[in-house]
């Protein structure tokens, strides 16, 4: 079951990929916004579909429980986690939007991150959330 949930992941995380100019996989950061731009505009049932299927949320899963689960499927590997976080985010907003996953609740530290978060992209750095799930879990 893990292989094909690994496999599902990996598999919505590629989706936009394939819509990727060539020359773009040369270029990190453009091939990143190319797969966060199409996660942004994917569609709704086709994520439901996958999300669902591949065991990554239910009706009662928030968003960050969410981002959690994709983030064991990706694995441990902190660099690979950290490479693909922001396009775990992205899922984990287009899947609030699309209604598939639920609102975290509203804590001091979650508004800090994402304050914290919008402070730093308004200012060209990565994210603090994009950061977290490098941080070790041990």
């Amino acid at each position: 079951m893990k292989r094909i949930t690994t496999a599902l992941v990996a598999g919505a995380l590629a989706f936009g990929a394939l819509a990727a100019p060539a020359n773009a996989q040369t270029n990190y950061a453009e091939l990143v916004r190319v797969l966060n731009g199409n996660v942004k505009t994917m569609d709704c049932n086709a994520l439901r579909t996958v999300v669902r299927g591949a065991g990554l949320a239910n009706e009662n899963t928030t968003r960050s429980e969410f981002v959690g689960n994709v983030n064991k499927a990706v694995g441990e590997d902190a660099a690979l986690r950290l490479v693909a976080a922001p396009t775990v985010n992205t899922l984990g907003d287009r899947a609030l939007e699309c209604g598939i996953v639920k609102p975290d609740e509203v804590t001091p530290l979650n508004q800090a991150i994402a304050m914290s978060s919008q402070m730093s992209s308004q200012a060209g750095l990565p994210e603090i959330r994009n950061l977290i799930p490098a941080l070790p879990t041990r």
